[in-house]
């Protein structure tokens, strides 16, 4: 039982599509993190920046009442310490700048300020666009200077946007290297588990799909190791059972036996060709088995050459509808013949023939029935399936081909008990085309040789 080539190995097929979805799941989790992590640290930085605003605007209280420009000036020159700011800026109640720090550059556009800041979409700060020919965008926090909870001016401190997504950019580069240092011995052991895995489950697979071919092609007796877990599991036991039960089909059929012939042709070198040994095999098969019912007693009152007649159309007719769903007639016994459908092992194909066979074999013995041919009205039909031996049969000048094994016995028996215009089957092949028949269950009770009962069913038809 050899497993089937594969150019690239199952295993790896398996883990690269684990992998694939563990990375599916990590990377846009990442995205969301690091975006997550970009706003708390934009919310820091204006947080912290607007409690530095409120601090200067609080001690330039006094000096803006008192009118000390100077004071105003040496005190908010502390504020664009940081390389991020910008500007700080006084205004009185009017919005007149009183003093700023920063480039002179500036002092226009402060002019201007309500005319050029717009709200931020991100924070619900404001941002101040200072257009040509610069084109920089500040991010400016302003809070009112109260006195007495009156309002007597505003301070304004502007934070350059450059600089704040530079320190977004190192902070989420500070991330990726931290995420990097401690998921990436994870991700390598995840990795090294789903390869581990991986190949675990494809060893089974493959095992299995070994057997099946097996069983496909009659190599049976093997039992795969056990499989843990309900559906493996399931189906590696399901295979060994199957090969179990073919294997003690087979042993329990007889072993063939060629006798070579006495005499002259005994030794090797002396036997003619056609009485050599021949090799038998084992295949399943599906058996149909028609037979008149009440034959005696139609062949007392008819003349011989009538009962010829009668018979040589009822065998032409099962032998044209056997051919028609791929069978062959393997005997005619009397007033009986039995008819094959075979095919290559654990396919059943073969039965659904057979059985699609003897519904249509009813039907034209029905619709051909007439007065002159009064048996085609009365036929009986049995269906069983097994493994059964198949070969020449040497005696014969033709060497004409046969089969011999159970399932011939069941068939007749079916047909003995089958009456009239009836299709009996056995519960093998009930089981086996159960999803497109109707049937009608009939009493067990025992048959030939065998002492346990045997579940038998009354065909009706064809699902639709």
């Amino acid at each position: 039982m050899n497993p089937p080539r594969n150019h690239f190995p199952f295993f790896l097929k398996i883990a690269i599509l684990f992998l694939f979805f563990v990375l599916l799941i990590l990377v846009p989790t990442g995205i969301l993190v690091s975006n997550q992590e970009k706003k708390a640290t934009y919310t820091e930085i204006v947080k912290s920046e607007t409690t530095l605003a409120r601090q200067f605007a609080k001690n330039s209280t006094m000096a803006l009442l008192s009118g000390d420009i100077l004071g105003l000036n040496l005190l908010i020159k502390g504020a664009d310490k940081d390389p991020g700011t910008l500007y700080a800026v006084v205004l009185d109640k009017t919005r007149k700048v009183i003093a700023y720090t920063g480039p002179k550059r500036l002092v226009d556009y402060l002019t201007h300020f309500d005319k050029l800041v717009t709200p931020d979409d991100q924070q619900g700060m404001r941002s101040l666009n200072l257009g040509e020919p610069t084109g920089e965008k500040v991010l400016d926090i302003g809070v009112p200077i109260v006195y007495k909870q009156t309002n007597i001016g505003f301070f304004h401190l502007g934070l350059s946007s450059d600089r704040i997504q530079e320190q977004l950019a190192g902070r989420a580069s500070l991330l990726a290297r931290a995420f990097i240092l401690y998921s990436l011995p994870g991700l390598l052991l995840c990795l090294a588990f789903i390869l581990l895995a991986s190949k675990r489950f494809s060893n089974r697979m493959i095992q299995m799909a070994a057997a099946t071919e097996a069983l496909r092609k009659g190599d049976v007796g093997f039992q795969l190791p056990p499989v843990p877990g309900p559906y493996l599991g399931t189906l590696a036991a399901g295979l060994n059972a199957l090969s179990a039960d073919l294997e003690r089909r087979m042993e329990s059929e007889p072993s063939p036996q060629v006798d070579p012939s006495p005499g002259p042709f005994r030794g090797k070198e002396n036997a003619s060709p056609a009485l050599l040994p021949t090799r038998i095999t084992r295949t399943q098969i599906t058996v149909l088995f028609a037979g008149v019912k009440g034959f005696r007693r139609y062949a007392e009152n008819m003349a011989p050459e009538d009962v010829i007649v009668d018979l040589n159309q009822y065998f032409a007719i099962a032998a044209r509808v056997a051919e028609t769903f791929g069978g062959q007639v393997d005997k005619f016994i009397g007033d009986a013949v039995s008819c094959v459908f075979d095919s290559a092992p654990l396919q059943t194909d073969h039965t659904e023939r057979a059985v699609k066979a003897a519904l249509a074999l009813q039907e034209v013995l029905l619709n051909e029935g007439a007065e002159e041919n009064r048996i085609l009205d009365k036929i009986g039909i049995g269906i069983s399936s097994g493994v059964a031996l198949s070969g020449p049969v040497e005696a014969l000048p033709n060497k004409v081909h046969t089969f011999i094994g159970e399932s011939f016995k069941t068939a007749y028996s079916l047909n003995v008990l089958a009456g009239p215009g009836e299709i009996l089957i056995s519960k093998d092949v009930f089981q086996t085309v159960e999803h497109m028949v109707t049937v009608e269950p009939i009493p067990p009770r025992e048959m030939m040789d065998k002492t346990e009962p045997w579940e038998n069913f009354r065909l009706k038809g064809l699902l639709s």
